[in-house]
């Protein structure tokens, strides 16, 4: 009897404290200058999505738990629209990821910039990359965002949202 009466408290105990749905809300990004973070190594500021750590070993961010990195870097001397130019279908190919999609998008500073999506596999495990350029004429900011593809559904616009917040000051 005393063992009945455990494994009941215990199946009780255990659900009550098992997980729920994710709350999206709470993953949604709120532009607020002051909580931007450079990226170490860089000119370059943006919104951290939550629970993503700054990289001691990459300029940018990773999130440990779902093997995502956000790499970010800086290109001086270079429009972003240049390299846009060179970004086809077959440059893709030729670096062993397939394109999914690209798009203009307005960063929220107002600059400019491109941003891709492409796929790849590693090991047998797909991921997908998001890739954004963006600034000015003379400067261009790249950022690499890798997550696996498993997870779109729950990484995929954070990501975009965080990435849009970058920029560049001197």
């Amino acid at each position: 009897m005393k063992h009945i009466v455990a494994i009941t408290f215990l199946l009780f105990t255990l659900s009550t404290f098992s997980q729920t749905g994710l709350d999206t809300e709470a993953l949604k990004l709120n532009y607020t200058p002051g909580e931007l973070v450079q990226i170490p190594s860089t000119n370059v500021f943006m919104i951290a999505p939550e629970h993503f750590l700054i990289s001691e070993n990459i300029p940018g961010m990773i999130h440990p738990g779902s093997s995502t990195t956000i790499q970010v870097q800086e290109i001086i001397g270079t429009s972003y629209i240049m390299i846009a130019q060179a970004m086809t279908p077959e440059h893709f190919e030729s670096q062993n990821v397939t394109l999914i999609s690209q798009e203009d998008v307005k960063m929220d500073n107002g600059m400019n910039g491109i941003l891709y999506l492409v796929e790849f596999t590693v090991n047998g495990y797909d991921y997908e990359r998001l890739m954004l350029f963006a600034g000015d004429y003379n400067n261009t900011i790249w950022i690499n965002a890798n997550y696996p593809k498993s997870a779109k559904s729950l990484l995929y616009d954070i990501i975009k949202e965080s990435l849009l917040t970058a920029q560049y000051t001197k």
